[in-house]
């Protein structure tokens, strides 16, 4: 059965949640029923296209294999979801390794809307290239913004690192849900599939849902005010002790072969107290040596401390 655009969600209700969106990362037990837009976020595109493909290379890296549930974090869910009802980009800060870019691969896959759609932002990006490629390709944004009937997810990552004008220039196509294909080519092949081809009319390409935006940014600079209000803003905070273990046994599961000993677990949360830097990467880096059998051959002992300490280049504070 096809999202429905007229209908509240109905998924919401074995979660006491309000939205669409759980935060566990683990696929609806049935399609996600979207709530209507607001009368000024309805772009009305179409005719509607085929749905996008469901396979996303990028997603098991990403997320695993999605058999254990995340703890959802109720500030993102609210957020991601308020997000969601208003058709607005969701702006996420944070260090790194909080998991920036991986919400939008939860997002596509709690919510079943396929592939995410990845735009990875550089010094020298312009808005032409996210909208289209030339030789008559759309790029990853100007692909998002196809008419489907379930909203595509587009991943637009450290965008602070373009210059000024992107993030201004961002803004036009993001207020008006479309943009039109220079040249008025009738058919156009996607970011999805360059081997195929979508008509479109009168050159002009415009959404029927608005895509679920995330854009990421490291906070090394401010982005524009025009852009930063149009967006629901989200700062994910350093994964906690629940969600490594969670994490841990995503990649890892209990008692698989060459699942990590408690102790590993244990040894890496105990350093993450103190530590600075990126926690996640951190702890999959450990978890690979361990399932490897190299951590033990770096640990001093039968302890594990000394493998972490190594694998995190940490400095012991000063004692008072």
């Amino acid at each position: 059965m096809p999202p429905n655009s007229e209908t509240p969600p109905k998924s919401a209700a074995s979660t006491g949640s309000w939205g669409v969106y759980t935060g566990t990362g683990r696929p609806l037990p049935a399609p996600a029923v979207w709530p209507g837009p607001p009368g000024w976020r309805s772009f009305g595109g179409g005719p509607d296209l085929p749905p996008p493909p469901s396979e996303d290379p990028y997603a098991a890296i990403a997320l695993g294999d999605g058999t254990e549930p995340l703890p959802p974090s109720p500030r993102e869910v609210a957020r991601v979801n308020a997000a969601l009802y208003l058709r607005r980009p969701l702006l996420v800060t944070g260090e790194p390794g909080t998991g920036k870019s991986t919400l939008a691969h939860r997002i596509a896959r709690e919510l079943g809307l396929g592939r995410v759609l990845r735009w990875h932002v550089t010094s020298v990006s312009t808005l032409r290239e996210g909208l289209y490629a030339g030789e008559g390709r759309l790029g990853p944004l100007g692909t998002a913004f196809l008419p489907h009937r379930a909203p595509r997810v587009l991943l637009i990552d450290q965008l602070d690192r373009a210059e000024i004008a992107l993030p201004e220039d961002l803004c036009t196509v993001l207020a008006a849900g479309g943009f039109t294909v220079p040249d008025g080519v009738g058919r156009v092949a996607t970011d999805d599939d360059p081997a195929a081809a979508v008509p479109l009319h009168g050159g002009v390409v415009r959404c029927h849902a608005f895509p679920v935006v995330v854009i990421t940014g490291t906070g090394a600079r401010d982005l524009p005010f025009d852009l930063v209000r149009r967006c629901v803003r989200l700062r994910l905070e350093r994964p906690g002790p629940e969600t490594l273990r969670a994490i841990a046994a995503a990649r890892f599961p209990p008692g698989a072969p060459g699942s990590p000993a408690a102790d590993v677990v244990q040894a890496f949360l105990d350093r993450a107290v103190h530590a600075e830097g990126p926690v996640v990467e951190r702890l999959l880096d450990a978890l690979h040596l361990s399932a490897s059998g190299v951590l033990r051959s770096l640990a001093d002992g039968d302890t594990f401390q000394s493998a972490v300490d190594a694998l995190w280049e940490w400095t012991a504070p000063e004692e008072p």
